[in-house]
């Protein structure tokens, strides 16, 4: 920067232009609000079908992403203008500073342009006249205003440059549209650039460093790892690190799956050590973070790169390297494994672009190949299955999963649930629990939990109750329709045993409208999430989830707690009093409640019934019931209180006191005059509530006969939770009375 320039530079104009950003920002900011809470949220609530379902609602999502992004860029360009004018007006108050003091020393500044300046001693024409005394500077006075000059004009001209490379780059670092990257000001986005460039470097040795995989010390594998998890999360490590891959003579795409197979497979002594552990879920991480939108080696506008291409082409076909080769690698279904497994590893969130790309990769691969998958029929299929680790994948991207299983969209969730033949499906059911628990099919569950809920299962605890959008609520309903029908008199063979946890999260998750499907005679869809289903197909579906104990446990834990927080909500004299206000409202939820309850209680008396007289089974059984109840260790009710807290513990310490242990077929005819368990935990809940909501003075009003409490309430919720029973095993085809 030029010593005038800096001193004498009109920044106003920048002033100007400062504000005209500002003013942008604040109208973007405005265009993006209407974006995300009219534009979109309106087109999340649409009940769309055909191509409104499909093209319309991705683009508005789009749309308003584009505003965000754009809102986000131009608020950043504002800032970086906004603080390089402070400091170049900064600088040219201290250079005028420096100029003047220079003066009073009889020394002047001289731009002498292109950057560079002199410093110079005053000539006066009197200097040596008679009693004139002028000040001479000495050499080091010189030279320190020199210094100091020239130090200011460094800084002032870093400022400049490094505001104007932070703009090209931040308009460069995205292919298409608006960038999202955020920066408070000039030093922010510098810093970021300065870390770009280490990146870049960190990188390149991360890369030279896998190279030599096979043969690193402890101390070279030591810093591999610190570099690949430092890198994590920066695009541009990722980026360089794969590009400049170089394993067992191959480069790039191919390096990476050999690696991948490498880390998976143990390495060296074929047992995966901790430091391999940890390599491979960084370069899941890596991999995911470089093909994320606009990452160098993502997907742009949709569509996806050159570089995924050509490692969804290695992953399927191999490199047709001799098999003794070190470098060969064989073709689908091992190097579609080895790349979904790597993918499946850690905690890597991929982007759903890539996701769907690998996953219809897969199904191509399996549609049109005879034998896709041979020799992989028993136990060995269930952890082979290349699905596994997509759909692991999968389920920590609710959204990507959620669009790949939209109904709307595709027929993914027909070819899964319908048409895939999995490999060691035959034999899945009589697998041990640890390989059911690592099966592709289990994984797929989770995937399912994923898209139907909107959450990653496992993460956090769901909100009940929970509303859900017309895609989750779609999967959710298509998921349990396809499996309600298939369980009369074969309850497990009625859903593989490895999706039943996750169908336990999903009927957890969904436990206000399963409410009053099981309470109501629905003639509308639910109001929560818009569900149809019927009780039909309901009660079935959760037979066949029942068959683990732990799934049905964490359904009848949401349910106790939607109960609880509901009955919250009433006025303590609704309880008491048959003329007080929601009275009437209350007695017909009660009700609900306990033919809700009875219907699960149907189910679990089921369950017991088929495990005949083995008191260990049944015992297990309850006790993986009981495992998950949200009672004494209440962890599942966000913003709970202590009144609704009270309440979970026990009705569920009640249900507990009264589970049966068998069931014989005198007591399946009369499950009434056996079963009760449901309702005595809805009696102790109003109890409890009673006792919360009002003085011990009116206490004595529950034995009030009759009354509310006592007839309203107690009475007529136990002929709502018989019917409940009687209904339940109707529902599952048997016969109850």
């Amino acid at each position: 920067m030029d010593l005038d320039v800096l001193r004498h530079g009109n920044f106003a104009k920048l002033g100007d232009a400062i504000a005209d950003w500002d003013d942008m920002t604040k109208k973007l900011e405005t265009l993006e609000r209407d974006a995300r809470e009219n534009l979109k949220a309106k087109a999340d609530k649409a009940r769309w079908k055909g191509v409104n379902a499909t093209v319309s609602r991705e683009f508005v999502a789009k749309t308003a992403d584009e505003f965000t992004d754009a809102h986000t860029q131009a608020q950043t360009i504002t800032n970086i203008l906004r603080d390089t004018r402070l400091e170049l007006i900064d600088y040219r108050t201290q250079i005028n500073d420096a100029i003047e003091r220079g003066l009073k020393k009889n020394l002047t500044v001289i731009d002498t342009e292109c950057g560079t300046f002199r410093v110079q001693l005053n000539i006066h024409p009197d200097r040596a006249a008679k009693g004139n005394d002028v000040y001479d500077p000495t050499p080091q006075e010189v030279e320190d205003l020199c210094g100091e000059v020239e130090r200011i004009l460094s800084k002032a001209t870093e400022s400049d440059m490094t505001a104007a490379k932070a703009l090209n780059d931040l308009v460069d670092s995205v292919k298409s549209g608006f960038a999202d990257s955020s920066y408070k000001d000039r030093d922010e986005a510098v810093h970021a650039a300065k870390q770009a460039e280490q990146d870049k470097k960190d990188g390149k040795e991360a890369a030279s460093l896998y190279s030599r995989l096979d043969t690193l010390d402890e101390e070279e594998t030591k810093r591999l790892v610190e570099l690949t998890q430092q890198g994590k999360n920066s695009p541009v490590f990722a980026s360089e690190m794969l590009r400049n891959l170089n394993y067992r003579g191959r480069d790039d795409q191919e390096a990476l799956l050999l690696l991948a197979s490498n880390l998976e497979g143990g390495g060296r002594d074929g047992q995966m050590s901790s430091a391999e552990r940890r390599l491979r879920d960084a370069l899941s991480m890596n991999l995911a973070t470089a093909t994320q939108q606009d990452a160098p080696l993502g997907p742009s506008g949709g569509v996806r790169s050159e570089w995924t291409d050509k490692l969804l082409d290695v992953a399927r076909n191999g490199n047709d390297l001799p098999a003794q080769h070190p470098g060969a690698l064989k073709g689908a279904p091992t190097g579609l494994t080895a790349l979904t497994d790597l993918m499946g590893a850690g905690t890597a969130k991929y982007d759903g672009n890539f996701l769907d790309s690998v996953g219809k990769t897969i199904r191509d691969y399996e549609t049109h190949t005879n034998h896709p998958y041979p020799g992989m029929d028993n136990w060995t299929g269930t952890q082979e299955d290349p699905m596994g680790g997509l759909m692991e994948a999968f389920s920590r991207n609710p959204g990507a999963a959620e669009a790949y299983f939209d109904p709307s969209k595709n027929d993914n969730l027909h070819y899964f649930l319908k048409e895939r033949d999995w490999p060691g499906g035959d034999v899945e059911n009589k697998m041990p629990q640890n390989l059911i628990d690592t099966s592709a099919r289990h994984y797929f569950g989770d995937a399912l939990e994923a898209a139907s809920t909107g959450h990653a299962p496992g993460v956090d605890p769901p909100k009940i109750p929970a509303e859900h959008n017309r895609v989750q609520a779609a999967i959710f309903q298509d998921v349990v329709e396809a499996h309600g029908s298939n369980i009369a008199n074969d309850p497990q063979g009625g859903m593989p045993a490895a999706l039943r946890g996750a169908m336990g999260g999903m009927f957890a998750d969904y436990t206000a409208d399963i409410h009053q499907i099981l309470g109501q005679e629905r003639n509308l869809p639910t109001d929560f999430s818009g569900l149809t289903l019927k009780n039909e197909d309901l009660v079935p579906a959760m037979r066949a989830m029942a068959e683990d104990g732990q799934a049905f446990g964490r359904m009848h834990d949401a349910q106790t707690s939607y109960l609880a927080q509901e009955l919250k909500k009433y006025d303590g004299q609704a309880f008491v009093d048959e003329n007080a206000s929601g009275a009437k409202a209350l007695k017909a939820f009660v009700g609900q409640s306990n033919m809700a309850l009875g219907q699960m209680d149907a189910v679990r008396a089921d369950v017991i019934y088929q495990m005949g007289e083995d008191e260990k089974s049944i015992n297990g059984w309850n006790k993986m019931m009981a495992y998950h109840v949200i009672g004494a260790p209440v962890t599942g009710i966000p913003f709970a209180g202590d009144v609704i807290q009270r309440m979970v513990d026990v009705g569920t310490a009640e249900y507990q006191n009264n589970l049966n242990t068998e069931v014989d077929k005198e007591t399946r005819q009369n499950l009434a005059g056996h079963f009760s368990a449901g309702h005595k935990q809805v009696d102790k809940m109003l109890e409890e509530a009673v006792r919360n909501k009002l003085p011990e003075s009116q206490w004595h009003l529950m034995d009030q006969d009759p009354g509310q409490f006592e007839n309203n309430l107690q009475k007529e919720g136990l002929t709502q939770y018989v019917n409940g029973l009687t209904n339940g095993m109707g529902f599952m085809g048997k016969v109850a009375g």
